[in-house]
């Protein structure tokens, strides 16, 4: 049997612009200090360093929340991401500053200034969840990459 609900109950249009979640990057990693949405609400947000095995992030594509399976943390720099095959690209926001690690063979390239973009270790966290996530972190849409 199953649960019944009102219409539109779990699900909240986002803030954002279709335009900025149609262009949201592709993301590995999150570092310290970033807030990710956490409920249908824009200000239910949480710390990325705060979250758990179990805890939900909402994932804007769907209105929905998604648990997450899994997650592990590093501290890395600049070079050590290149080594990963990652990219750090600085994001600021509301609360301050951070970074996202994002997979792509574009971006990488051969340029030799990725690994100086973030030259100091940082903390980063990588989320498994059961699907694929449109996440909002730091104000912005971001998928977040299940790989």
């Amino acid at each position: 049997m199953g649960l019944l609900t009102a219409s539109g109950t779990f699900s909240s249009p986002s803030p954002l612009p279709e335009a900025a979640m149609a262009a949201a990057p592709e993301v590995t990693m999150l570092s310290q200090g970033l807030a990710v949405r956490i409920g249908e609400h824009p200000d239910d947000l949480c710390l990325i360093e705060e979250l758990t095995i179990g805890d939900s992030i909402w994932d804007l594509a769907t209105g929905r929340l998604v648990d997450l399976d899994g997650i592990a943390c590093a501290t890395l720099d600049g070079a050590q991401l290149a080594e990963m095959g990652l990219r750090p690209l600085p994001v600021r926001t509301e609360q301050g500053a951070g970074w996202f690690a994002l997979a792509s063979s574009r971006l990488l390239g051969d340029d030799p200034a990725a690994a100086r973009l973030c030259p100091s270790p940082q903390v980063f966290f990588r989320f498994w969840a059961e699907a694929r996530i449109l996440a909002e972190v730091g104000g912005r849409a971001v998928r977040l990459r299940n790989l």
